[in-house]
């Protein structure tokens, strides 16, 4: 007879997530700040995530109460994790790619112990990122997140919606909306004498060497002043 997270694994599996164990849920965490709860009990963690059945059954034959983790990023699922934590939580921010709709087509929305939340997309090879200011992670390539059933200090991971979808999330489009880069400052074209001119001239060239001609792109070229004008 198997147990849930098995048959859930299992579930997964045949999907086409590979998948792998960690710790067993712990009613209480040992040490503020230091958790190894989420751990992985194979040796390589999630690079011995796998979508074979006999593998799955013989990690859950062999360790006893196992939760059950999801390696991210193609061909898993990559994960929008919207944290909730004593310093801080990640709604606004998810507030505002909702708003700009850039969570449509989710595939999966799983609710965390801590009452944050998972939001599944399709997997791509994207990295994994973080923008600790919003409390937003992002889970692709090369990261792992647990996954229903599991339990962590008592709380489980629950599943609240499970759609056909297959959007995927831009992770870099979700920093330029909620970090944008800052703007450089604008060149004010200098008055006076021929040489400040020449210095803005060089300046605008660093910045934007596109927009001049091809002589002042070449290094060490200086642009001599005019010392008059003539008309044509």
């Amino acid at each position: 007879m198997t147990g849930a997270s098995e048959d859930q694994a299992l579930t997964y599996a045949a999907a086409g997530w590979p998948v792998f164990p960690t710790r067993p849920n712990r009613e209480h965490r040992p040490e503020p700040g230091r958790c190894p709860c989420k751990a992985p009990v194979t040796r390589n963690g999630f690079k011995d995530a796998t979508t074979d059945p006999a593998v799955i059954r013989a990690w859950w034959a062999r360790f006893a109460d196992l939760n059950v983790a999801i390696a991210t990023g193609a061909p898993g699922p990559d994960v929008l994790d919207v944290d909730v934590h004593q310093d801080g939580v990640g709604w606004p921010a998810f507030n505002r790619l909702k708003r700009a709709a850039m969570l449509a087509g989710a595939r999966a929305l799983v609710r965390t112990p801590s009452g944050g939340l998972h939001v599944h997309f399709a997997g791509t090879g994207q990295d994994c990122g973080r923008l600790p200011r919003h409390h937003l992670d992002f889970k692709a390539a090369g990261g792992y997140v647990l996954a229903p059933p599991s339990v962590v200090h008592g709380k489980p991971y629950e599943l609240l919606d499970h759609r056909a979808a297959t959007a995927r999330l831009d992770w870099q489009a979700v920093r330029r909306l909620l970090d944008p880069p800052a703007a450089a400052p604008a060149l004010r074209r200098p008055g006076g004498s021929p040489a400040a001119l020449v210095a803005w001239v060089v300046e605008r060239e660093v910045r934007s060497p596109k927009k001049l001609p091809g002589a002042l792109r070449e290094p060490g070229v200086q642009v001599p002043p005019r010392t008059h004008m003539t008309s044509s």
